[in-house]
């Protein structure tokens, strides 16, 4: 399976790892990765519909504690979370797809310095996000995963409907056709 990673260049160190966490006393349900390179974009790992994006600061919901985040509702059926977000740059029940930003890493909520809280939930149950990635699970890891190039709108679109080249130059001598061809492409899907 081809993930994207969780920030827009693909490099990130692992802050806290998942399970058991002897000093603080707790489980961790998610991994906290910082961007390198002062990377703090943060980008869906997969496609899929965003579910939440809010900021909770009431201590009577529990998920006070991620602060400001978003959850995606991915393809796979897995839902993803991202937590302690800075700023958020998707709306509830936006459509987004792998490498989309979906905010700006972070300090909100019950957190200890700036990070990306992420945690991987299947029917509602949380499982280990480090092996979801395909990255180790360990404290102090620098992960270097390779991005998804952004497809081609245009090759998408002709696949599904075979458009004619005078077609697809007409499109293409318009000034915003990639823009064009993703519009097109996400009102096909």
């Amino acid at each position: 399976m081809n993930l994207h990673p969780p920030f827009r260049h693909g490099a990130f160190r692992i802050s806290s790892p998942y399970g058991s966490r002897p000093v603080l006393g707790d489980y961790h349900n998610g991994i906290d990765l910082i961007g390198l390179d002062g990377d703090r974009c943060v980008t869906a790992v997969m496609g899929g519909k965003v579910m939440q994006s809010r900021m909770v600061i009431s201590h009577a919901n529990r998920t006070w504690e991620w602060g400001n985040y978003v959850s995606v509702l991915q393809d796979d059926g897995v839902t993803a979370y991202y937590c302690h977000l800075d700023s958020r740059s998707v709306k509830q029940g936006d459509i987004v797809k792998a490498g989309d930003e979906l905010g700006i890493e972070g300090n909100t909520g019950y957190s200890l310095g700036e990070h990306l809280h992420f945690e991987v939930r299947r029917d509602n149950k949380a499982f280990n996000p480090a092996d979801y990635l395909g990255i180790p699970n360990e404290s102090g890891r620098i992960i270097e995963l390779p991005v998804i190039p952004e497809p081609s709108y245009e090759e998408l679109v002709v696949s599904k409907c075979g458009l004619e080249k005078q077609t697809r130059d007409y499109i293409n001598a318009y000034k915003y056709a990639q823009d064009l061809w993703r519009k097109l492409y996400e009102q096909m899907v």
